[in-house]
């Protein structure tokens, strides 16, 4: 067992830190998640000093050590039990010490394995696939009995405690329900999405104002943050171009040149690319969007109906300033009108302008309701076959499941896109509905431009 062996250690103990900081994080507190993985990281981080001490002092071939980084690591070794007593005043210190034994916990299981997998025993089991899968199944029927007992256990002292706290409730507000003062009602929320990183602070900090108003702004701030994300990502791709572009460069021109034509089709090459980087932009902006919610911790802005509202509200606004600007105050009426040239065309004006006047103002619900409907179903349902994964575990009273939800990646992925491009499509269709598209001036201008030839 050398410094190799210590390596691996470490990584085996990050991924085990990593789960079980979920595992608590999920059953238990989030605090208590936190706990655990500080704990974990301490441990690592003093077992690192420690090796770097001991390999510093008993390098062979040096008659004095290098002093700079033994000194370093005696620092760093009272700056870290420094930090431990800060760490023992505001976290729970039970699962600070959970934390704390995980490497050494993980150092004896990979010891042990190491010296069970040289015996003989072990090799005369695995050599049979018959007797392994027979050792398999006795492990799995000793977790059937040992793992439900324990876990029952566990719920019944949470049914008694949470028993006597209501019994101590209902004697604190007695007098209250006496004088006929009506009960607090707990409704039901309905189903709830994936907790992301907001709603795991509000929740590890109940009281704590600014947690309340970070859930409130939501999908404000994942907004906000996606932009800043994609502005990021744009100064990296655009900053120094080159001739042979890199990764980066070579993706951004690709999406870019996708894009343009894509709308150039739809406008024409006189509109096309006057308003491509509009388009361009709301494409590239809803696809983010949609995609941010798979990556966990996070969420789609666009399953909230006051962000989709308020990109139809923008693209609507655009349009009818666009319609202005390209047609005059008279030729927009004259468009809400149906454009009237004879006279039963000015008998249906009457008919004509309440409709355009209703479509013109469904269109930003429409955009809305569409995109907010489909991320926001997408969403719960990831959300009900994760449940079903794990209900399908459930009579064994495990803390896992299957991971049903893992098989809409695919799924999501091609929904993310799909509903970017049909929202960028709808709106090039909106735009394209407001500009002049009367044919009979282009003919009368060829035809002029003909004779004049």
């Amino acid at each position: 067992m050398g410094l190799e062996f210590l390596a691996r250690v470490r990584r085996a103990t990050l991924y085990v830190t990593a789960a079980s900081a979920i595992l608590v994080a999920t059953y238990a507190a989030p605090l208590a998640g936190a706990a655990v993985a500080l704990g974990a990281a301490w441990s690592l981080v003093n077992l690192f000093l420690i090796q770097v001490l001991v390999v510093t002092l008993t390098t062979p071939g040096n008659a004095a050590p290098p002093r700079a980084r033994a000194y370093f690591a005696l620092g760093g070794m009272a700056a870290l039990f420094a930090a431990g007593a800060g760490l023992l005043t505001f976290c729970p210190v039970i699962w600070l010490m959970a934390g704390f034994w995980l490497p050494f916990v993980v150092l004896v299981l990979k010891a042990g394995s190491r010296i069970v997998l040289g015996t003989r025993a072990w090799r005369s089991l695995t050599r049979s696939p018959w007797r392994a899968a027979a050792a398999v199944g006795m492990l799995l029927l000793a977790a059937w009995w040992v793992v439900p007992a324990v876990l029952h256990r566990a719920d019944a002292a949470a049914d008694g405690r949470s028993a006597r706290v209501a019994a101590h409730a209902a004697v604190a507000t007695g007098h209250e329900g006496a004088e006929g003062a009506p009960a607090e009602a707990h409704e039901s929320e309905g189903p709830e999405k994936f907790p992301n990183v907001i709603t795991v602070l509000t929740r590890a900090f109940p009281r704590a104002g600014w947690a309340h108003g970070l859930h409130r702004y939501e999908p404000v701030l994942f907004s906000m943050l996606i932009g800043l994300l994609l502005c990021v990502v744009g100064f990296l791709a655009s900053r120094n171009p080159k001739m042979i572009p890199g990764p980066l460069q070579n993706g951004a021109e690709l999406v870019v040149e996708m894009l343009y034509n894509f709308v150039g089709e739809i406008l024409g090459p006189r509109y096309g690319p006057r308003f491509f980087p509009f388009l361009g932009t709301l494409f590239i902006y809803i696809f983010a969007m949609n995609l941010f919610g798979l990556i966990p911790f996070m969420d789609s802005p666009t399953s909230n109906l006051n962000v989709t509202f308020a990109l139809g509200l923008v693209v609507f606004i655009y349009a009818q300033w666009v319609g202005l600007r390209h047609l005059g105050v008279i030729g927009y009426f004259d468009h809400l009108l149906g454009s009237p040239r004879d006279v039963i065309g000015w008998c249906l004006a009457p008919l004509m302008l309440p409709i355009h006047v209703l479509g013109e103002l469904a269109k930003p619900i429409s955009l809305s309701c569409r995109l907010f409907g489909n991320i926001f179903g997408e969403d719960m349902l990831m959300v009900a076959f994760s449940t079903l994964g794990i209900g399908m575990l459930s009579f064994a009273h495990l803390p896992i499941g299957l991971p049903m939800h893992a098989i809409f990646f695919p799924l999501a992925l091609l929904t993310s896109a799909l509903q970017a491009l049909v929202f960028t499509v709808l709106s090039t269709i909106y735009l394209l509905l407001m500009l002049p598209h009367d044919d009979h001036g282009h003919e009368a201008e060829a035809q002029h431009a003909h004779s004049h030839g």
